[in-house]
C-alpha cells in the first residue's frame, strides 16, 4: 500500500494542501475505505455552548460509521466518524462489550476494550482523513454485519409508549440483572434466548393488547410434533410468586436430567410467567387503560418468517447473548 506522502507527490501536494484534492482524485484515494475502518491520528469533535467545535479528549484514533458505500463513493464528500475510545473501568468494559450501552461499538481488530462512541459522531470532509494512516476495525464478515448492526440499533429502536415500557419493567430489569450475573440460573436460561419481540395489533390505539415473543436459537427446544405431555414434576405458572416461579422453571431448564420435551414445556412456562408478571405490573401501576392483556408466545430462530419479524418490534434487550446481531 502506498503511503500518503507518495500519494499526495503524485497531485504535487503536501499534508497542507489535502483540502484542495479535488474530487475525482479523492475518489481513487478513498474507493477501499469501509465502515468500522480505523483512522490513526485523526480526531473528532463536538460543539459547545457558543457552538465552537470541542475536540473529544482521550482518544487519537477515529472509528468510520457510515455504510460502506457511502465511504468509499467519489461523489460522497462528507463522512461520518466517531472517536475510538478505550474503556478502562470494568463495570463500563463489560456493559459495553454485552451490548447493555448502546453509545459503544465494539471494534475488535482494536482490541477487546476498544469502542467507537457514538455520543461524538462527526461530520468531516474525507480530504480531512487522507493523511492519517486507516486500518481495518472489522474484518470478518460476521464483525462486519456485527459493527453494522450495533450501529442501526443505537438510531433505529422503537419508540414504545411510557406505559408499555413501564409494564415490561420486571422483564428489563430482570434481564439487566442478568448481565451482571452470567453463571446464575437465569443468566445460563437466557443464554438461549435470540431476542424477545413485542407484537400489538395497533400502537396508536389504547389499551394495547400485547403479545410477548421470546425466540429462541437454533435447536434449543423440539418442534411442537415432537413434544409429549407436559413433565409430572413441573406445575404450570400461576398468578402467584411470579419471582418464585421465574426460579423454578430457570433452575428446571439447568438440569440435564429432562427430556427436550419436559425441557420445552419448561420454557414455555418460563415465556408464560414473564408475560402474566408484566401484566400484573401494568394493573399494579394502574395502567390498565393503557395495556389491557399481555399473552406469550415461545419461538425459534429457524420457523420465525420476515412476516412476523415486519409486524412486530424489537424489545432491544441488550443484555440477551445475540440481541446485537441480526435475525438471519
Amino acid at each position: 500500500m502506498w503511503g500518503i506522502g507518495r500519494i499526495l507527490a503524485l497531485f504535487g501536494l503536501t499534508e497542507d494542501d489535502t483540502d484542495q484534492i479535488p474530487a475525482p482524485e479523492l475518489g481513487t484515494l478513498c474507493s477501499e475505505w469501509r465502515q468500522g475502518d480505523i483512522f490513526r491520528n485523526a480526531k473528532a469533535f463536538v460543539f459547545d455552548h457558543n457552538w465552537t467545535p470541542k475536540v473529544v479528549e482521550d482518544t487519537d484514533s477515529v472509528v468510520v460509521i457510515s455504510q460502506s458505500c457511502d465511504a468509499s463513493l467519489p461523489h460522497r464528500q462528507r463522512i461520518q466518524i466517531a472517536p475510538l475510545v478505550r474503556l478502562k473501568d470494568p463495570d463500563d468494559l463489560r456493559e459495553a462489550a454485552s451490548g447493555a450501552r448502546t453509545q459503544y461499538v465494539a471494534v475488535p481488530r482494536a482490541g477487546a476494550d476498544f469502542f467507537a462512541d457514538l455520543d461524538g459522531i462527526t461530520t468531516v470532509a474525507k480530504t480531512a482523513l487522507i493523511p492519517c494512516d486507516r486500518v481495518a476495525g472489522v474484518e470478518s464478515d460476521d464483525e462486519v454485519r456485527e459493527f453494522a448492526f450495533s450501529v442501526s440499533r443505537r438510531y433505529g429502536r422503537f419508540a414504545y409508549p411510557n406505559e408499555v415500557n413501564d409494564c415490561l419493567n420486571p422483564l428489563t430489569e430482570a434481564l439487566k440483572a442478568k448481565a451482571r450475573k452470567e453463571n446464575s440460573p437465569l443468566g445460563q436460561a437466557v443464554a438461549g434466548v435470540h431476542s424477545i419481540r413485542v407484537q400489538c395489533a395497533d400502537w396508536t390505539q389504547p389499551p394495547h393488547q400485547l403479545t410477548l415473543i421470546v425466540i429462541l436459537q437454533a435447536n434449543i427446544i423440539p418442534f411442537p410434533e415432537d413434544v409429549g405431555e407436559p413433565p409430572d414434576d413441573l406445575d404450570a405458572p400461576t398468578d402467584r410468586n411470579f419471582k418464585a416461579q421465574i426460579y423454578k422453571y430457570v433452575k428446571y431448564l439447568g438440569e440435564t436430567s429432562h427430556s427436550q420435551s419436559d425441557r420445552y414445556f419448561a420454557w414455555q412456562y418460563l415465556t408464560e410467567i414473564w408475560a402474566r408478571q408484566c401484566e400484573a405490573e401494568a394493573h399494579s401501576l394502574g395502567l390498565a387503560g393503557s395495556v389491557s392483556s399481555v399473552t406469550a408466545e415461545l419461538a425459534s430462530i429457524d420457523d420465525f418468517p420476515l412476516s412476523r419479524v415486519l409486524c412486530t418490534e424489537s424489545l432491544d434487550l441488550d443484555y440477551l447473548s445475540d440481541s446485537r446481531k441480526p435475525m438471519s
